[in-house]
């Protein structure tokens, strides 16, 4: 019975939230094309706090990734996807037009979906993932601190 009931609310959260990444990434279709974009793309126009309020919005479903206890690397995978969605979103012009084409909040709900139904599944290519951002990170934190040294270096040899 309370197995039942779980799975019910699962279903309606997961309707519910479905719609609500839908009015944030697909609500409008540009005629002619098959391009969609929602609310997070018209709100990210509005100068200096569009982004914000976006990110505010897309956090909604983090939160509830957190009350289905969804893995944490899983929850990782889609906070990764809102930060992008909103560090480059916060690019005047070129976020706007990302906006419309990444869709974080669609891509978030296709992780919610997949990990709150079966939360078994295996997590190790999320793993992978963000080992390997992390290790892009370190690769390119180290690079810049050695062209740093370096040109520090030459400075120094030079004069």
């Amino acid at each position: 019975m309370k197995i039942a009931r779980k799975q019910a609310d699962l279903h309606k959260t997961q309707s519910q939230l479905d719609h609500f990444a839908w009015l944030l990434d697909n609500l409008f279709k540009i005629p002619g094309t098959n391009w969609r974009f929602g609310l997070d793309a018209l709100i990210g126009l509005i100068p200096g706090a569009g982004d914000a309020v976006a990110a505010i919005l897309s956090l909604f479903l983090l939160v509830r990734a957190f009350q289905f206890k969804l893995p944490k690397v899983v929850i990782a995978r889609m906070l990764i996807n809102s930060l992008l969605d909103f560090s480059i979103g916060a690019i005047p012009f070129l976020g706007d037009a990302f906006d419309i084409f990444y869709k974080a909040n669609t891509r978030n709900m296709k992780l919610f979906r997949e990990y709150a139904e079966g939360p078994l599944k295996s997590t190790k290519r999320h793993w992978i993932f963000i080992g390997c951002l992390i290790g892009g990170f370190v690769a390119v934190v180290f690079g810049i601190i050695i062209v740093v040294l370096y040109s520090i270096w030459r400075l120094l040899v030079l004069h």
